[in-house]
């Protein structure tokens, strides 16, 4: 029971509907980065290009985001217009791509365990939440400067009349607007009575997400699972956030491991997985992307800060996955990276992955390609690990490695002493007589 099937996929990727479309796009190498759309804000208040140290600005409008974020078909569903008007656009695009992966999987329409399916869905914020309740938020602060400034008589009502205009918060708004109604959401729309909950794990909240199916389906917690993260970014916060931190890439472009890396763009998406127990894949004649044969979760323990990543906590968590998995790193032949372009992230991974790859010497240990999606479609923050987990998926079931663009590594990382390497253009997977590990 240990090692676990992926037998289903769906996704939203910026410049990919679908998996399909998903799949095209990374063979293509084609970078998904644009100006901040008009319908989600205006950007240009926030808009301070070569100042990073701007307040309440973003020296960035690069982004990477979804298109049509508000459609959805509620009728399909069977949800009523006023209850998906309070939904979370991110709860319904996982209600998306969940559909598509039990479909992919051959379950949309047949009879499966649902009693046993769960449901672990990664989230970390929602935008929408600010959004509904700003009407609020903006009477509580006139009232506030009410009180503080006798001149002020007329501010409250003002604030109040044009708060009413932007919208009122509606009976389901509350839940609409929660990070574990993702879940609760997608396992009562299909009736799946496994566990269900989200995860916040930052950055890696999907694939922690991950970890939890699959020690469930493991310990006989459920038989099937359905993991996924979304994110989606309707307000500037974020952008300014991450400029105030100096993390976004000010050229506009995220080049990970590059000698003119600078940043990550910020991106969008969504995506899930249908996995189960190989035995029971089998069993059931299912098409199988991968296999999972090992998962790893750590921690930096006493590190500098909450944003400086240490490779001792990277290295933490691939040993444990390899002792998991049972194999050694020399028999990996393509590496996703978490790749945020960022000067200390890239540091602290390839460091990792050097420390690791040395530890057990290989007769050839150049043979492992090396791979960043954001690259193309950004950091899509609690979705990231769900667009490494399904490229990677697609790399071993298509036997291809897809091209990482326009990438000359810069000469501190080692990424040669590492034993890796880029493809410059999609590639056969190279013929060892072993199986295809990723």
């Amino acid at each position: 029971m240990n090692d676990i099937a992926i037998v289903g996929l769906g996704c939203r990727f910026p410049g990919a509907r679908d998996v399909r479309a998903y799949w095209k796009l990374l063979m293509s190498g084609e970078r998904q980065f644009s100006a901040v759309p008009a319908e989600r804000w205006n950007h240009e208040p926030f808009h301070e290009p070569g100042n990073p140290s701007a307040p309440h600005a973003a020296y960035t409008d690069r982004v990477s985001f979804l298109d049509d974020v508000d459609r959805f078909d509620a009728l399909h569903y069977g949800v009523p217009p006023a209850r998906a008007r309070a939904m979370d656009p991110q709860h319904r695009l996982m209600l998306d791509v969940t559909r598509e992966a039990l479909d992919d999987a051959g379950l949309g329409r047949g009879d499966f365990d649902r009693e046993n399916t769960g449901v672990f869905c990664a989230m970390s914020v929602s935008d929408y939440k600010d959004v509904m309740t700003a009407p609020i938020r903006a009477i509580a602060l006139a009232d506030q400067a009410r009180r503080s400034a006798a001149d002020d008589v007329g501010v409250l009502e003002a604030v109040s009349e044009h708060a009413g205009r932007l919208g009122t918060v509606l009976p389901f708004s509350l839940p609409g607007s929660l990070l574990n109604m993702a879940a609760g959401t997608v396992s009562r729309q299909f009736d799946l009575g496994g566990p269900s909950f989200a995860v916040d794990a930052a950055c890696s909240g999907s694939l922690v997400a991950l970890d939890q199916a699959v020690a469930q389906l493991r310990q006989g917690g459920c038989r099937i699972a359905v993991v996924g993260g979304v994110y989606v970014n309707l307000t500037p916060d974020s952008l300014i956030g991450f400029s105030t931190l100096r993390a976004l890439s000010a050229t506009g472009t995220c080049r990970p491991f590059d000698e003119e890396a600078d940043g990550f763009v910020l991106g969008e998406g969504a995506g899930a997985v249908v996995i189960r127990p190989l035995v029971d894949a089998l069993a059931a004649g299912d098409r199988v992307y991968a296999v999972i044969k090992g998962v790893g979760s750590a921690n930096d323990g006493a590190s500098p800060g909450p944003l400086a990543p240490a490779p001792e906590g990277q290295l933490r968590a691939l040993r444990r996955a390899y002792d998991d998995a049972g194999v050694p790193p020399s028999s990996v032949g393509f590496l996703e990276a978490h790749g945020t372009a960022t000067r200390s992230g890239d540091r602290a991974e390839v460091e990792a992955l050097r420390r690791l790859r040395t530890e057990w010497p290989d007769d050839d240990p150049s043979l492992c390609y090396l791979g960043a999606g954001k690259a193309l479609i950004g950091h899509s923050l609690a979705a990231a690990g769900m667009a490494g987990l399904i490229k990677t998926a697609l790399v071993v079931h298509h036997r291809t490695i897809v091209p990482q663009p326009g990438t000359t590594p810069h000469p501190d990382l080692g990424i040669s002493a590492a034993g890796l390497r880029f493809a410059d253009t999609a590639r056969p997977w190279p013929r060892t007589g072993g199986p295809r590990r990723a």
